[in-house]
């Protein structure tokens, strides 16, 4: 610890110094006294401060306060990461012991450095977890997972975690790591546990490879207390893995016309948590009263936005009709199939300037006459979800522009309509279209019966957790 705190330059300076002692002895509620820090070399000052700080009471309480505290006094992320690791090593030495740490330290350090963090969310669903920026491969991890609570049938989530791993790793380490978990589970009792979690790995072994499109979701409910507040609800879904579960971060009751900077900031630290290697859908979930909202552009402040990103519009007012589900599932369908030299759409007199967009809910298509914040376009928006119409287009303020009419001519015939999404997102991602105002208020309503809103999972009574 001692050799981590002296790469952090502010460190070096006494007044840090001892402002760390004075925070450090607030946070563990103990006085920090003898302080020598005017005569001390940095090195020793530091030293003392540790050894301060972990000669009594409950040394991963102290390890943790440390590591908070120097992230408050320094600001250096670097260094609080390194801390919180050596932290979580304090934990597991009390959880494991010495000997078993240094054989797992070797299997596992420097592993998966790329698939460690997807690889523990999608293997401990649905019991999502929230990994801290220090777990940056296997052995960070699993380090951390040792502080989590075991599972309901007693099996604690590291070792949930370390026999997903086995599949990554080459045929002599995993064996390895299958050996060293087989020994740990006969200490523990739980090799039937272990040996019913290994049968759902090697039942589908490469799970964890297959790539999709990264989520993140955006649920808006109405407060209940006032017209101009709502509640705002945020799911994130990292796709690098295809069971990766979905994430909730805290709600938040917030005032209409301050949505757009909370959408925007609640973004970015969505997209700092799943990383974006690849696509990203951003999803409006919002009842038919609110869809009208320049989602786009809290997505996109100013003249910049995030590469690759698609964004769309989904109905909540499509979970509530429920006898409609088996003609959305059936237009759905019929979209995807389509082909690129297929009409997807009802055939309407597009190619002539002065027409209007048609209003045809049988179809997988409906393009708006009206906004839906207009009585006319509210009510084609309803009857659309309603009848299962699965994509709907409009324009927030002009649905009979022919600037719009042209996007939405370019939009449908230039591919199919299952490519809809990353049509438009190209479209409005292109510089030389940001300022046209008939592209960034263009919105699409795409419901996807195959990704559906997530649901909070039900808390396991006390009775049926496993007695250790």
């Amino acid at each position: 610890m001692v050799e981590v705190l002296r790469t952090a330059p502010l460190l070096s300076e006494v007044p840090a110094r001892r402002a760390l002692a004075r925070m450090l002895a607030h946070a563990l509620d103990r006085t920090f006294s003898g302080d020598e820090s005017a005569t001390q070399l940095p090195e020793e000052h530091l030293s003392w401060i540790v050894a301060r700080c972990m000669e009594q009471g409950e040394p991963t309480e102290a390890a943790d306060a440390l590591a908070r505290v120097v992230g408050t006094v320094t600001g250096d992320a670097e260094v609080t990461a390194q801390l919180r690791m050596l932290s979580d090593l304090q934990l597991a030495r009390t959880r494991l012991g010495d000997e078993d740490l240094i054989v797992l330290r070797r299997l596992l350090q420097g592993q998966a450095t790329s698939e460690a963090r997807a690889l523990a969310r999608a293997c401990l669903h649905p019991f999502p977890v929230h990994l801290p920026q220090h777990c940056t491969d296997a052995w960070s991890v699993a380090l951390y997972l040792l502080r989590r609570n075991a599972l309901p049938n007693g099996l604690p989530l590291f070792l949930v975690f370390l026999e997903h791993l086995a599949p990554v790793l080459d045929s002599s380490a995993a064996q390895e790591l299958r050996s060293w978990t087989d020994q740990y589970a006969q200490s523990q009792e739980l090799q039937e546990q272990l040996t019913a979690c290994r049968h759902n790995v090697m039942a589908a072994p490469a799970h964890h490879r297959e790539s999709r499109e990264s989520r993140v979701m955006f649920v808006l409910l109405a407060d209940g207390l006032g017209d101009d507040h709502c509640v705002l609800q945020v799911w994130h879904q990292d796709g690098q893995t295809a069971d990766a579960p979905p994430v909730r971060d805290s709600d938040a009751r917030v005032r209409r016309q301050d949505l757009g900077p909370l959408v925007y900031e609640r973004l970015q630290q969505a997209m700092a948590h799943i990383g974006q290697s690849g696509p990203l859908t951003i999803e409006f979930w919002l009842p038919f009263t609110l869809a009208n909202l320049p989602v786009v552009q809290w997505c996109r402040p100013g003249a910049e936005g995030p590469a690759h990103n698609r964004v769309v519009v989904r109905s909540l007012d499509r979970l509530e009709t429920p006898a409609a589900h088996s003609s959305w599932q059936r237009r759905w369908d019929q979209m995807i199939s389509s082909s690129s030299h297929e009409r997807n759409a009802h055939e309407t007199p597009m190619e002539q300037p002065d027409a209007a967009p048609s209003v045809q809910p049988s179809e997988p298509l409906l393009v708006l006459t009206a906004p839906p914040d207009r009585e006319e376009g509210q009510q084609q928006l309803l009857d659309g979800i309603r009848s299962g119409v699965p994509a709907i287009l409009w324009h927030r303020s002009d649905c009979s522009s022919g600037s719009f009419r042209k996007y939405v001519r370019d939009l449908i015939d230039t591919g199919p309509l299952a490519e809809l999404p990353a049509r438009l997102g190209q479209l409005q991602q292109n510089k030389d279209c940001l300022g046209s105002e008939a592209l960034s208020d263009l919105t699409l309503l795409w419901d996807d019966p195959t990704r559906p809103l997530p649901v909070l999972k039900a808390l396991t009574s006390p009775d049926e957790v496993v007695a250790r």
